[in-house]
């Protein structure tokens, strides 16, 4: 049975009462998360006031005395709800030797007797967040030996990694070192190799040089040889070329008259009468190509290369061929002067390999009315001067040719100076002589030969009778001095033939610059008579062949290298 305790301090038997009237009687006791466990009560605030515990004869003490009642701190969580509605409980012993909770009523204010300290957090809490603290320390010792964990793994990765990288240099180091050792014997192999090829290199340049100074003496012998055989030919060389009829000229013409016994023989058949039979060095027929005729004289303009003074001569009538003989036209038409300057350069190329080296350069005059004109100056005049039997040509201009497209423009400005005009034997008859004058220098240093040529290519203007022309006036005057120029030319040839003390070379311009072509001088003279095949013509053209056969016969002297000293 459960006994209340009255104000007297006696204990009375409490009757069995509803629950809504206990709870009306004592103060309710609020929820807290520690279950049935209050906060411990100070001794003087176990009754409220003054209580008769411990007096003499009080039942209660020989039970349970109130210094043996246990207590037990609230969480800090509950102590600040608390602080505004303290509610105070303390434990009693019951009648049954039982401890019970009995809930204190709330105190407005201050209560008597209590203490004012706040209480001690208790044991538990302060374990409790130790063991926070210890929980948080070890989560970040456990991510800090994670992290170490990682570190390690990597580590142990990239020591991995590198120990394969060690041996993989490890096999490269001794591939290289093999590579090293094989490049050792190599480079001592290419060693041996580059001695015994210099010491055959050596061998192989004696040789060579050997070699060359015999090439070098084989071309002269060579160029001794071919100039020997041009000289046997005759010191003036005669060729004959007939050129085609014209259409209109085959319309009003018979049969030509001329015939050919062999290739290099011509005769003219004038019924009863024969001419007899005429031996050149050659005689070109009707058939033979601008290309055909080059052919046949190349060798002796490859002199001129040699260091020879060399002349070219082309003579004839007019309307014989002379001036398609020597300019020609366009391509395959094109004559000896334009073909001349392919066929130097060409050679000079091919005796570059020998040593040798050139320089050409290029004059182009015109003596018209026996005066000298310069065709690539504006036709300037150009005074002839004779020194110690050589003509000094003051005024000319020289125009230096390194291509062999330069030879182009120079002969379109000189055709648009030379002087021509039309008259009943030729439309266009050149009123005038022109000469075409290369200057070859030459030089060979393995053997210190260099030497000075001249090539002249002259384009004689053609005789011609004021019968059959029909010139007049300035015409006239133009056909006088031609025709003038042409006999001196003849009389020099035949006094030279003659071998007289005196030759007028002085009388003329034109003989004046080809002396030294015609026999005072050192020169290999070629000339190419051009004969027309129109019976009309026959007289002339058995003129123009009875002069190149006196011309055959002529010696003028053997020619002499132009060396410089």
């Amino acid at each position: 049975m459960n006994y209340a305790r009255r104000r007297s301090g006696a204990y009375r038997p409490l009757t069995a009462q509803s629950p809504k009237a206990t709870a009306l009687r004592r103060p309710p006791v609020r929820a807290t998360p520690l279950s049935r466990v209050a906060a411990p009560l100070p001794l003087s605030a176990t009754t409220g006031r003054h209580s008769t515990l411990g007096h003499t004869g009080c039942p209660t003490l020989s039970k349970a005395p109130i210094a043996s009642t246990s207590r037990v701190t609230a969480p800090s969580s509950l102590r600040s709800t608390r602080q505004s509605t303290p509610t105070i409980l303390a434990q009693r012993s019951t009648s049954h030797g039982q401890t019970r909770i009995v809930a204190a009523p709330p105190v407005a204010g201050r209560v008597r007797g209590a203490p004012t300290a706040t209480r001690p957090p208790s044991e538990l809490s302060q374990l409790k967040n130790r063991l926070l603290l210890l929980e948080q320390e070890l989560s970040s010792k456990t991510d800090q030996l994670n992290s170490k964990d990682d570190q390690i793994k990597m580590k142990s990765e990239l020591i991995e990694m590198l120990k394969d990288s060690l041996e993989s240099t490890k096999i490269k180091l001794e591939t290289t070192s093999m590579e090293r050792d094989t490049l050792k014997d190599l480079v001592s192999t290419l060693k041996e190799q580059l001695e015994q090829s210099k010491a055959t290199f050596e061998k192989e340049e004696a040789r060579a040089k050997d070699l060359s100074e015999q090439l070098d003496e084989k071309e002269v012998a060579m160029r001794k040889l071919h100039n020997d055989v041009v000289d046997l030919r005759g010191q003036i060389r005669v060729a004959v070329r007939v050129r085609p009829m014209l259409k209109t000229e085959e319309e009003v013409s018979s049969a030509s008259i001329i015939e050919y016994p062999s290739t290099n023989a011509i005769s003219f058949n004038q019924g009863a009468k024969p001419s007899g039979t005429f031996t050149f060095e050659k005689v070109f027929t009707p058939v033979f190509s601008q290309q055909s005729v080059f052919a046949n004289i190349e060798d002796f303009i490859l002199s001129a290369l040699h260091g020879y003074n060399v002349g070219l001569i082309a003579f004839g009538q007019t309307g014989s061929g002379k001036t398609h003989t020597m300019r020609g036209g366009e391509a395959d038409d094109e004559g000896i002067i334009p073909r001349t300057a392919s066929y130097l350069f060409n050679e000079s190329k091919k005796l570059e390999a020998t040593g040798w080296k050139f320089e050409f350069s290029l004059s182009f005059m015109e003596i018209y009315n026996n005066e000298a004109f310069d065709l690539l100056n504006n036709h300037s005049i150009v005074k002839l001067r004779l020194i110690n039997h050589t003509v000094s040509l003051d005024g000319l201009t020289e125009h230096p040719l390194t291509k062999q497209s330069d030879m182009a423009g120079l002969l379109n400005v000189a055709d648009r100076n030379r002087k021509t005009a039309a008259t009943k034997c030729n439309e266009y008859s050149s009123r005038s002589h022109a000469i075409y004058m290369w200057k070859i220098k030459a030089q060979q240093k393995s053997t210190g030969i260099s030497t000075s040529s001249v090539l002249k290519l002259v384009d004689l203007a053609g005789s011609e009778r004021a019968k059959e022309s029909g010139v007049v006036g300035q015409q006239f005057k133009e056909m006088t001095n031609i025709n003038q120029s042409l006999s001196v030319l003849q009389k020099c040839i035949n006094m030279q033939k003659a071998k007289s003390a005196h030759v007028p070379y002085r009388d003329t311009k034109l003989t004046q610059v080809l002396m030294d072509c015609l026999g005072r001088g050192n020169s290999k003279t070629m000339v190419v008579v051009n004969i027309n095949p129109c019976n009309e013509q026959a007289v002339e053209s058995k003129r123009s062949i009875e002069f190149a056969a006196k011309m055959r016969e002529t010696h003028i002297g053997s020619a002499v290298q132009q060396r410089d000293l």
